[in-house]
């Protein structure tokens, strides 16, 4: 999360990994973050709506869960 918030603050390009229905990649300027609704999601300034559970990676940062998944699955 620190990392989408610093991009939308520093108005900075999101490179996203994200695992719906197979692990597709999204890109782009964050306009808003909703984290007050029931499935919190972000917006990009193309328009294209993100739920923030469904993104394992950011700019090449991978979140820690999904890291461990692979990790301990691959053993």
């Amino acid at each position: 999360m620190e990392i989408l918030i610093n991009c939308k603050e520093r108005k900075r390009n999101a490179a996203m990994l994200l695992d719906a229905k197979g692990m597709i990649r999204a890109e782009g300027l964050i306009r808003a973050i909703y984290l007050d609704v029931p499935k919190p999601y972000l917006e990009l300034e193309s328009g294209i709506k993100v739920i923030i559970k469904t993104i394992r990676a950011v700019n090449g940062y991978f979140s820690p869960s999904f890291s461990e998944y692979h990790v301990s699955r691959n053993r």
